[in-house]
């Protein structure tokens, strides 16, 4: 019996785990797993195998198998009517050789090959595209924030705020011992780890488990894929010669200036300093990968990041979509911007390698339905204003296109 076009090999063989403590089938899924009660599943309270074997999983898998479009997919099936490569289509290119290993007409089978990790919030950057619920740094900015505005009010609940909420919720890795007890039993399955965050270097216990993975003897057969933002260099990095692969992918999305305002708190020459001492570790088990991230903030930029990656070691390059913040999404642009970013990228002259994924963003911004930008300004003039900075000090082009005065 043949499979449908449309189906995605990630409901059988994988589970995200959120910054806050929840789980979802993939980084790009709308909808956390529930209970059938509607209840989140909780990495606190729950096993991973648990969440893997739900019923809300079984019944996703199902709806592959009957050939539909599953809602909480919408974002890859968005991307795909887009003409651009999607989660769901990377996922089989880069973990192809699974795939025929796969029951796909079970939809309760055993094979949690591939778990992607994000563990907690804890980051030491405030990057714009992010938030409190996946940066700490976040959260602590924001009830900062909010405890100024509100201070003196009896009406203010400060651990009411979801500020705060997402700074408790997201320490969830550093307060559970069950979770990592969890990981260990799975260890002899795991085939593939991806780890993000937050700022996956900063988390310790990730560390431990790959030491337990090494000494079991389970490393050789582990491959490991990092998102970091490059702020940091790990002393632990003499482990990943223990793994099959390892392929550590930096967060990227501007240059200079630009970097500094978009992830805040990051020093570019220190970044570029990283990826140098990363990039002289690269060999056949450990390469490096660019991840640029389309957003409102940088898309015009685009002609500038690609001529900074023609003079980088990256062995490959990935363009991303954002699509949370909804505002930051590049299909949300004001008309004004949108023409902008069109004609530049159109009329640019970009490398052959990079142009027909540049093609792509346009087509995506073409499709996009647009947006005054009034959620947009209100984001950006807010952050603005506390951390006393100006949007269009560093993106004059962009901003003005998007109405910041």
């Amino acid at each position: 019996m043949s499979l449908p076009k449309k189906i995605c090999m990630l409901p059988w063989i994988s589970i995200e785990t959120s910054p806050t403590g929840t789980a979802r089938p993939c980084c790009l899924a709308k909808d956390e797993i529930t209970k059938p009660n509607g209840e989140k599943y909780k990495l606190k309270e729950n096993t991973l195998e648990e969440i893997y074997h739900s019923v809300y999983m079984q019944n996703l898998r199902q709806e592959f198998l009957d050939g539909n479009k599953p809602e909480t997919c919408q974002r890859c099936w968005d991307e795909e009517a887009a003409g651009r490569t999607s989660k769901r289509v990377n996922s089989q290119l880069r973990l192809g050789q699974h795939y025929k290993k796969i029951d796909f007409h079970n939809t309760d089978p055993d094979q949690l090959w591939f778990l992607d990790l994000k563990l907690g919030n804890i980051c030491n950057l405030k990057c714009r595209i992010c938030g409190s619920w996946s940066s700490s740094k976040w959260a602590k900015e924001e009830v900062a924030y909010v405890d100024k505005i509100w201070k003196g009010d009896p009406n203010y609940r400060r651990k009411e705020h979801l500020a705060f909420t997402y700074l408790k919720d997201g320490a969830w890795p550093r307060e559970s011992n069950d979770f990592w007890d969890n990981l260990k039993t799975l260890l002899p399955n795991i085939k593939y780890f991806e780890f993000t965050g937050g700022e996956p270097f900063l988390i310790k216990q990730h560390f431990d488990l790959l030491e337990y993975a090494v000494e079991k003897g389970y490393s050789k057969n582990i491959e490991i894929h990092y998102n970091t933002n490059g702020t940091q260099f790990p002393e632990s990095a003499e482990l990943w010669s223990k793994f099959k692969h390892v392929e550590i992918a930096f967060s990227i999305d501007n240059t200079n200036e630009r970097f500094e305002y978009e992830r805040y708190g990051a020093n570019w020459d220190q970044v570029q300093e990283n990826i140098k001492k990363f990039s002289e570790m690269r060999s056949q088990k450990i390469s490096t990968q660019l991840c640029w991230t389309a957003n409102v903030q940088n898309v015009y930029y685009l002609p500038e990041i690609c001529d900074w990656i023609l003079t980088q070691q990256f062995d490959y390059l990935f363009f991303n979509m954002l699509h949370d913040p909804w505002h930051m999404c590049i299909s949300k642009m004001t008309p004004q911007a949108q023409k902008l970013v069109i004609d530049r990228l159109t009329n640019h002259n970009f490398d052959p390698r990079h142009k027909i994924e540049v093609m792509r963003i346009v087509k995506f911004i073409e499709q996009g339905e647009g947006s005054d930008g009034v959620e947009f300004l209100r984001q950006m003039q807010r952050t603005d204003d506390y951390r006393e900075q100006s949007f269009i000090d560093t993106h004059q082009e962009i901003a003005e296109a998007m109405g910041y005065e």
